[in-house]
């Protein structure tokens, strides 16, 4: 193992507590660094006093990797630019407004700084060690649901990630995410499709675009984003050739008659298919309308579709590999939940046999 060329080192104060200097050679001139501010208990005698030791050591552990890491970049004519006092809340907002073009994302990303701003406001990216890292889960799943806070959690391990990539800062462990937990995906039944098909919805646009979802697919992001110059018509058979925002994959889905004829009826190149939808929360407040008018009992989003549409395939014989290439999942037990849904789609059509006297 390399040895260390920035030593940590302890002395007891006057008062007691233990404090904390960096011991290094530079150019064979010995030099020492006091860390002004970090103490600990020498003996502490409880748990609080325990826990304050535990989180200024990882502190001074933290300092310690950075001086070292600094003599190393400067001894091979590295650039350092780490800066470490840079606020967190400014950074993630920065990283928000760079998904400026992926509403979606960005979107989430905001409401993950707004948990922040009311979390720790102040919080350095040099204080971001394995205490705040927990104390910040454990705030999040205090306030939110336990999905909203893998996604908020997750945004924010990937701040720290950048921030270590871009050099503002040093290695830093990043403690475990937040399990996903598995909700119920909510999809249409053929005859709950054809209900929507024959009511009213206060958004036409909105309708159409949702069903055309229905019938190929595509998110709501791919829908949003689709334009004339993605279809493509070879031999009588029209497809959608485009990249998947989410897996950046680049996907061919064929389509029917049905799903073209939901399409807006004048093409024009560059244009987008559905010209005029955007994603609001008033649109998802018209959907559940929508839904609500039909008489269907299910809480259904614009996501919806896409379970709809998976299931259908499946409910008609199409094999499961074909389904998820269908649905351009990178991994087949992405398509497999969906199995639990044709199953019972059969035990219901086993149940509506009639019943016979023996």
């Amino acid at each position: 193992m390399r040895k260390e060329k920035v030593h940590l080192r302890t002395k007891v104060l006057a008062n007691g507590r233990v404090g904390y200097y960096l011991d290094y050679s530079v150019n064979g001139k010995r030099k020492q660094l006091t860390l002004k501010g970090f103490t600990s208990f020498k003996k502490p005698k409880n748990l609080k006093e325990r826990n304050h030791n535990k989180d200024v050591q990882n502190k001074v552990r933290g300092l310690r990797n950075q001086q070292e890491q600094e003599i190393i970049s400067n001894y091979f004519s590295e650039t350092v630019i780490y800066k470490p006092k840079t606020s967190f809340v400014e950074f993630c907002e920065d990283i928000a407004e760079q998904k400026n073009n992926e509403t979606s994302t960005r979107s989430v990303w905001l409401s993950m700084v707004i948990m922040l701003k009311k979390f720790s406001p102040n919080v350095k990216l040099c204080e971001l060690d394995e205490n705040w890292q927990e104390d910040w889960k454990n705030y999040l799943l205090e306030n939110v649901s336990q999905n909203t806070a893998n996604s908020y959690n997750s945004k924010s391990r990937a701040a720290i990630k950048e921030a270590i990539e871009r050099k503002l800062i040093q290695n830093q462990r990043i403690v475990k995410g937040i399990p996903y937990e598995e909700v119920r995906r909510e999809y249409l039944t053929i005859e709950e499709i054809q209900m929507l098909i024959d009511t009213k919805c206060d958004k036409e646009l909105y309708k159409r675009a949702f069903l055309f979802s229905c019938l190929c697919g595509l998110r709501f992001s791919d829908v949003h984003r689709l334009t004339w110059n993605d279809i493509r018509t070879s031999k009588g058979q029209s497809s959608i050739y485009f990249k998947q925002k989410k897996t950046k994959w680049l996907e061919s889905i064929p389509i029917n008659e049905q799903a073209m004829k939901l399409m807006d009826t004048y093409p024009n190149g560059s244009e987008r298919v559905f010209k005029g939808l955007k994603y609001s929360a008033h649109l998802n407040h018209k959907l559940a309308l929508w839904v609500l008018r039909a008489g269907i009992k299910k809480k259904i989003t614009f996501h919806s579709a896409r379970h709809t549409y998976a299931v259908l395939l499946l409910d008609n014989g199409v094999d499961i590999f074909t389904v998820s290439k269908m649905m351009g999942h990178k991994d087949i037990k992405s398509t497999q939940v969906y199995l639990k849904f044709t199953d019972e789609l059969k035990s219901r059509a086993m149940h509506s046999i009639p019943s016979f006297s023996f």
